[in-house]
């Protein structure tokens, strides 16, 4: 019996963003991110990924809460007309200030999980560098109005 499936066809990665650390976090301040680099590029990556809509509003996608922010808003039907081209491109990112204190100071770069003090360097660094792209995916999913920071870095 012959296939007659028809090949999978995915549409090539035309572009890798990166966000260097240095831009994206205080390098010299420990765990501190550059708030406002961090919503300027968050603001123009989704408004590249938004298409086909009319409206000047890019929606949040993140419904979770956190302390001192404000409630989860979500409306499912304000979905319906969207589509998300996120396949021309990925985001990745630096370190920056996250991660490299714990890294350096448990010897981590040196190798030896086997030891107490890099096993929990490895754990301290792999916290760290979590916490921060957990922050840049929230940035990115954050809800806004297009335009608002259309400013070049």
């Amino acid at each position: 019996m012959e296939d007659t499936t028809a090949p999978s066809v995915t549409k090539p990665i035309r572009c890798i963003v990166k966000l260097g650390g240095a831009a994206i976090t205080c390098k010299n301040e420990l765990e501190k991110i550059n708030e406002e680099t961090v919503d300027i590029v968050s603001s123009q990556l989704r408004e590249a990924m938004v298409t086909g809509s009319s409206s000047r509003k890019v929606l949040g996608m993140d419904w979770s809460t956190r302390p001192g922010k404000p409630g989860i808003s979500c409306d499912a039907d304000d979905f319906e007309d969207r589509n998300l081209d996120s396949s021309s491109f990925i985001v990745v990112h630096g370190a920056g200030s996250f991660g490299h204190f714990q890294a350096s100071k448990s010897g981590v770069h040196k190798g030896g999980l086997n030891k107490p003090l890099v096993k929990a360097g490895f754990v301290a660094t792999r916290i760290s560098v979590t916490t921060l792209n957990l922050e840049i995916v929230r940035a990115l999913a954050r809800g806004t109005d297009i335009g608002i920071k259309r400013q070049l870095l």
